[in-house]
Order: C-alpha cells, then sequence, then structure tokens
C-alpha cells in the first residue's frame, strides 16, 4: 500500500475532509492534495509522530507501510482493527460521553443476560 493509499484510508476512516487532515497535521490542504495524488511519496517523522498521537495511526506504518496499521494501545496484541478503532475514539471522548458509552455497553450485557435466562429449558 503506498502513501497515498494510506493517507486516503486515514480520510475515509476518521470521516475527515481533506481540509481537516491538514489542519489536525499543521500543513496546507494543498500539501494533503499532493500526498492523495501520489506527487508527494514521503512525510516526515514528525508528520506521521503527530497523526498518531491524534488518529492513533502507527507511524511506522504510515513511513513505511510496515504493520500493525494501529499504535498498541493494549497490552493484548491480539485485539482486533475494529476494537483498536473503538479504543481511540474512546479516547477522544470527553468522560460524560464515555459514562454514557459505558451504560450502553452495561445495557447490552443485561439484555444478553435476561435472553438467557428466557431460554434456560425447564423454565
Amino acid at each position: 500500500m503506498e502513501l497515498k493509499e494510506r493517507i486516503s484510508a486515514i480520510i475515509k476512516e476518521n470521516h475527515l475532509k481533506q481540509k481537516e487532515l491538514a489542519a489536525l497535521m499543521g500543513v496546507t490542504e494543498s500539501y494533503v492534495s499532493t500526498l492523495l495524488s501520489g506527487r508527494n511519496r514521503n512525510i516526515s517523522v514528525s508528520v506521521a509522530n503527530l497523526i498518531e498521537e491524534k488518529l492513533g495511526y502507527n507511524a511506522q506504518w504510515l513511513l513505511s507501510g510496515d504493520e500493525p496499521k494501529y499504535k498498541q494501545l493494549s497490552k493484548s496484541p491480539n485485539l482486533s482493527d475494529i476494537h483498536r478503532q473503538v479504543i481511540l475514539q474512546l479516547e477522544k471522548m470527553p468522560e460524560s460521553e464515555i459514562r454514557a458509552v459505558l451504560a450502553f455497553i452495561n445495557s447490552l450485557d443485561d439484555i444478553e443476560k435476561s435472553f438467557s435466562a428466557d431460554n434456560k429449558p425447564g423454565e
């Protein structure tokens, strides 16, 4: 995967516009455009590190395409990409939103338990 494809994936996965990614990176829109077109095939280590810090993509993946795509977020190396994306989104949320997400997750557990109890044979 070339740099232009990695940058394009970042924009798509984070629902960003080129202008928003440029602002996040501290560069111009035209710089992002040259990355997306493939005219510029390299980014600096400092820009890669900034993207890693802000969006959670592994700087080494940005620079070379070497996996893993996402920075290590957990002591569990077996997390799927979707798990990593969820953790990254949680890191960006204010505490009030995190509490709401946790309440939602807990409600799912409660629903699952009630279905399990309803489906026990002989009851």
